[in-house]
C-alpha cells in the first residue's frame, strides 16, 4: 500500500498546472521552466521515484508542461514526466544492467477565473513492469477530479 504522501502523485503530475494561469493565449505556451522554479513538483516527481523507480540512477523528472487556449476562455493543460529505472554495475563490469524511462502523460482543463483544474486523462508508456500503470489503477478517481489551485493569481498576466 502506498503512503499517504505518495498515493496521489501522479494526480500531482496530472496537476503540474495548478500552479499557474495566463489569460489571452492564442498559442501553445511551454511553461515548463517557471513551474520548476515557482513550485516544487519536480522535487515530488523526484521524490516518488526515489519511493517508487528501481536502480541505484534512478530518476523521476518535469519534462513538460504547456498551455493552449481551449473553449469558453479555459485552458488546456498538457504535463509530462519521466521516471527513469537505471541499474548500473560498478567495477569489474562497468555495465548497464537495465535502463528504462516510463513516461507520465496527463492532460486538464484549467478555468483561470477560479483557479479550478480537471483532470482529464492520464496514460502511461514504457512501463515494463506495469508499477506506475497499478499505482495508477489503484487510484482511480484520478481521472475527473477537480482541485483548486493555490495561489494561481500570481501567474496571471
Amino acid at each position: 500500500m502506498l503512503k499517504p504522501e505518495f498515493k496521489n502523485l501522479l494526480f500531482m503530475t496530472s496537476l503540474a498546472i495548478l500552479f499557474i494561469s495566463i489569460p489571452n493565449l492564442s498559442y501553445s505556451k511551454d511553461i515548463t521552466a517557471q513551474v520548476i522554479k515557482e513550485t516544487p513538483l519536480d522535487e515530488q516527481i523526484s521524490l516518488f521515484c526515489t519511493m517508487y523507480c528501481l536502480g541505484n540512477e534512478r530518476l523521476g523528472t518535469l519534462k513538460s508542461i504547456t498551455l493552449d487556449p481551449a473553449e469558453n476562455n479555459y485552458y488546456t493543460v498538457h504535463g509530462k514526466a519521466a521516471l527513469r529505472n537505471r541499474q548500473v554495475a560498478g567495477r569489474p563490469l562497468n555495465a548497464t544492467i537495465y535502463d528504462r524511462t516510463v513516461i507520465v502523460n496527463s492532460v486538464g482543463t484549467l478555468n483561470p477565473e477560479t483557479c479550478m483544474l480537471t483532470v482529464e486523462d492520464v496514460t502511461v508508456e514504457n512501463d515494463f513492469q506495469d508499477i506506475v500503470t497499478n499505482i495508477l489503477k489503484s487510484n482511480s478517481d484520478i481521472i475527473g477530479k477537480v482541485v483548486k489551485v493555490p495561489n494561481c493569481k500570481k501567474f496571471l498576466n
